[in-house]
């Protein structure tokens, strides 16, 4: 098994998944139902290309105490979105669907508006009170 970064630590909480944009990664997650064998398929959306930036019909989880994770080496775009889905191939069942979007910036001092929002000088804010 490769190192790679394990960005998305099971006893942090967070509505998605966060992930950089290159490298070695791990998606943590947990099923639905319990996972046996190996008929999954993960597949992952691009919300900004409206289309399947990747398919793995042969999914391999690495099972922890409570949770499982799924090595990915899948180049994305920073600030999109993508959508997580893992399907159990046996059944039809969906037992993953997650949100997940990347950055470069730190996790620790991630800010949505990075970038965009700059603050402008208004001068010394000096006031005038007449009474």
């Amino acid at each position: 098994m490769t190192e790679g970064r394990d960005i998305n630590p099971p006893f942090f909480f967070k509505n998605m998944q966060v992930l950089p944009k290159s490298g070695t990664n791990f998606i943590n997650f947990i099923p639905r139902e319990t996972i046996v064998g190996t008929d999954y398929t993960l597949t992952i959306f691009s919300e900004s290309q409206n289309k399947i930036i990747m398919t793995d019909d042969a999914a391999v989880f690495i099972e922890t105490s409570y949770y499982y994770k799924y090595e990915t080496t899948t180049n994305l775009v920073e600030n999109n979105y993508y959508t997580i889905e893992i399907k159990n191939n046996t059944n039809s069942n969906i037992i993953f669907k997650d949100k997940m979007y990347c950055t470069d910036q730190t996790l620790s001092d991630y800010e949505i508006s990075n970038g965009v929002y700059i603050e402008q000088s208004t001068g010394d804010n000096n006031f005038v009170y007449y009474g």
